[in-house]
């Protein structure tokens, strides 16, 4: 929802700006340069916060990733340590030593 709603606010104000642009006292060619140049420069704007946004998410993603390989880790961990207490008990059984 987020993306969406900055994808908006960035396709108003260009439009904005350039229903502006169109409707100033000014000739064709002029009004024409000016428009390309604030659609390249909003573009720019809007590629910036696109990579800023990924780079999050890709940091986001590896934490994530990271955090599961651990849980996962220590999720081995316990069941490795509850079997190996479980072939003690069954061998304590086995000899005689428990009931």
């Amino acid at each position: 929802m987020k993306g969406s709603n900055v994808a908006a606010f960035l396709s108003g104000a260009i439009a904005g700006g350039v229903a502006a642009l169109l409707y100033a006292p000014q000739s064709g060619k002029k009004t024409r340069k000016q428009v390309r140049e604030f659609v390249n420069e909003e573009m720019g704007q809007a590629g910036e916060i696109v990579e800023r946004a990924a780079e999050k998410a890709k940091n986001a993603m590896s934490r994530g990733v990271r955090q599961v390989h651990q849980g996962v880790s220590q999720a081995h961990e316990q069941v490795d340590n509850e079997m190996a207490g479980a072939k003690a008990d069954l061998c304590e059984c086995a000899n005689g030593r428990k009931e």
